[in-house]
């Protein structure tokens, strides 16, 4: 006899609210990239690595090279900082640990204890910024989407040349956080708005 329990219904209301998810960050991105005219994408972690799940293309000049499906260290970009900024402090540091690298530019920070208090730091303000870590003269504007638990499900990212970057900061910062509270509130996480500046 097969008895369908409550973990099974946890199971399922997991995957439900996956597939929710990445339904209402599809929808988001493509406005988000229409308002801004830039590249968006939707990261997610897996392990050690930041995996790039969903991107809707900008219509500028500039094109990103991590196509769906890339892998790169969570040391490297904003949304590798924030996938584990819901995590104690003991848990971030064993994490980079163990799968922070060297970037090709040389400019991404891999030490763990840095990096642990660097992601606590952006996902309490729910923003990351970086700028030529991880590939040179790019920059992404990242915002975490938190589930339920309020721990960060996904990220939402603006990936543009890093000069465009310095010149829009505040525009595109603002635009990337909004679309991540619409996704949040969609699948219901209502936390409020976190402290959100450039500081």
């Amino acid at each position: 006899q097969i008895w369908l329990g409550p973990r099974l219904m946890r199971y399922g209301l997991c995957y439900r609210a996956s597939l929710d998810l990445f339904t209402e960050a599809r929808r988001e991105m493509r406005r988000l990239c229409e308002a801004t005219g830039e590249t968006v994408q939707l990261c997610s972690r897996d392990d050690g690595m930041m995996t790039v799940i969903a991107m809707v293309e900008g219509e500028g000049h500039f094109r990103v090279t991590s196509d769906v499906g890339t892998r790169v260290p969570l040391n490297w970009t904003a949304s590798g900082r924030l996938l584990l900024g819901h995590l104690d402090e003991a848990e971030r540091i064993a994490a980079f640990a163990s799968s922070a690298r060297p970037s090709p530019t040389a400019k991404a920070e891999t030490d763990p204890k840095v990096l642990a208090q660097q992601s606590a730091q952006d996902f309490q303000r729910c923003l990351s910024i970086q700028m030529g870590q991880s590939e040179y003269a790019v920059a992404c504007i990242a915002a975490p989407i938190r589930n339920e638990e309020g721990a960060c499900a996904a990220t939402i990212s603006i990936v543009l040349a890093d000069r465009q970057a310095g010149v829009r900061a505040d525009e595109l910062a603002d635009a990337v956080e909004s679309a991540a509270r619409r996704i949040e509130l969609s699948i219901g996480f209502d936390g409020g708005d976190g402290e959100f500046s450039l500081s």
